[in-house]
Parts: structure tokens; C-alpha cells; sequence
């Protein structure tokens, strides 16, 4: 398809039931751009790339103008980023948007690939141990120190002041002798859950603190919600068999870029 073919529109109070409409059917796949723009619209743009029979053939996110993320054919994302000038923290996309990025964002060669993984109610596994307490605001020094330490590679720069407690985004803590040991962060949207960091001190490693506190939170989520999702570095082997063994599967795969 040839760009002449397409236009761009901005997602607007005006137009977005054309927009949930079509990602409706595929939550896990469209899971940010659903969730990012119903909670959060002052901070979020999206773009779709329409062609002349008015169907998407893409979709840009942009989020506070420091991440994005694409979906669709490369033909019609290129069309949504010719003549822009972007430089976010990160870029993220699925196998098809690699030639893409490396296109439009060449100073991004920092690869991490990403399992995005689902788990239906009913289907968790049990293994909580531990007892886990709700952390308020007073805890973000805290959390973002526990984050720092439990993967400086991922969440390295992460600062208290980066940390998100509102009545969508609830961490959720293990701690020993008054310390943090162990923490998660869940952000929730009306029947779903995402779970979007889960951290444990190097010291408390292989103890079964991580998998008491997820079975914990799940737990509690399923109170009144109905299905959870959580991202993973396809590295992160021990993770990725924590989460299996809870129940959770993979729904798919993620690409995300940074500078080097």
C-alpha cells in the first residue's frame, strides 16, 4: 500500500468508539493503547493510519512523549512517522517493526525482547507463604531503591518520583526486619490487571518470596477482576518459569528499543 493511499487522525473524544472498536477483540495484543488512553488521554497521544476504505492499517502510541509504541504494517507506521522528530526513552513493536525503528530511530540499538503473558481467573496456581502488606505513597524511596537494586539493567534510573500510587496503580510489598524484600506493582483497568514490576532483594533470591507475593496480589485481583497480564525479558529465565508455574501463558512478543 502506497502512502498516498493513507491519512492520519488523531484519536479524539470525537472519534475513539471507531478506535475501541477495533482493538476490542484483542485486548492482549492492544492492551497499552486501550488502558493508556481510557486512564490516562492528557498524557496520550495515538495516531491511526487509515486507507481509503476507512479500515486501521496502524497505530502510533506516544506517552508523555518518552515511549512508543506501533502497531501494524510498517508500510502505513512509516506513513504516521514521516517528517516527525521523536526521541523517547524507549520504542516497542512486534517482529514486523524492526526494519522500521532501525529506519526512523537509528541511534536505538539497545534490543530487549519481551513476553507479554495472560492468566485467566481461575486458572492461578496457589502458592502464597508469605504475608505481604499494601504500600502507600510514604514507601517510594523505598520502592524505587528495591527496583534499582533487584534489576539495575531494566529499571536502573528508575526514581521515587517515578513511581505511580493512585487509585489505578497499587504496590504491594514483603518485608523483613521494617525492610523491603520483596515487591510487586499492579495497575488495574476495569476487569483486567497488569502486573508491571515484580522485584526481590538479591539477598532473599530462590526463597519463594516473589512467587508467594504474585500468588498474593493475584489473589486479591481476582476479588473483582477477571484476567491479569505481566511483561518479561525473554532472558529472564527463573521469572518466566515463576510466572508458568502461577498459571500465566504467552500471548506474545514484544521488541523494545533504547540508545546505547
Amino acid at each position: 500500500m502506497k502512502h498516498d493511499r493513507l491519512r492520519s487522525i488523531r484519536v479524539t473524544p470525537d472519534n475513539e468508539a471507531f478506535f475501541y472498536d477495533y482493538i476490542k477483540n484483542n485486548f492482549a495484543e492492544y492492551y497499552f493503547f486501550h488502558v493508556n488512553y481510557a486512564q490516562y488521554p492528557e498524557s496520550t497521544e495515538i495516531y491511526m493510519a487509515l486507507d481509503n476504505e476507512e479500515k486501521i492499517q496502524g497505530m502510533v502510541l506516544i506517552w508523555k512523549n518518552r515511549r512508543i509504541q506501533f502497531r501494524g504494517t510498517a508500510v502505513s507506521l512509516g506513513f504516521l512517522l514521516n517528517g516527525k522528530n521523536y526521541s523517547p526513552i524507549s520504542i516497542t513493536g512486534f517482529d514486523n517493526h524492526k526494519k522500521l525503528i532501525s529506519k526512523f530511530f537509528l541511534d536505538y540499538k539497545k534490543e530487549i525482547v519481551l513476553y507479554f503473558m495472560g492468566l485467566k481467573k481461575g486458572d492461578q496456581k496457589d502458592f502464597e507463604k508469605y504475608k505481604f502488606q499494601t504500600l502507600n505513597e510514604s514507601y517510594r524511596e523505598e520502592i524505587a531503591s528495591l527496583m534499582r537494586i533487584a534489576d539495575p539493567i531494566y529499571w536502573g534510573s528508575r526514581k521515587p518520583e517515578d513511581i505511580l500510587i493512585d487509585e489505578n496503580n497499587t504496590y504491594y510489598g514483603i518485608m523483613k526486619e521494617k525492610n523491603l524484600i520483596c515487591m510487586i506493582g499492579i495497575w488495574k483497568y476495569e476487569s483486567i490487571g497488569y502486573i508491571f514490576i515484580v522485584g526481590t532483594h538479591p539477598d532473599y533470591w530462590n526463597q519463594g518470596y516473589a512467587s508467594s507475593l504474585i500468588s498474593s496480589t493475584l489473589k486479591e485481583l481476582f476479588r473483582e477482576k477477571n484476567q491479569c497480564f505481566i511483561m518479561v525479558r525473554v532472558a529472564n529465565a527463573p521469572a518466566i518459569h515463576i510466572y508458568k508455574k502461577l498459571g500465566f501463558s504467552i500471548c506474545n512478543t514484544h521488541y523494545s528499543y533504547e540508545r546505547l
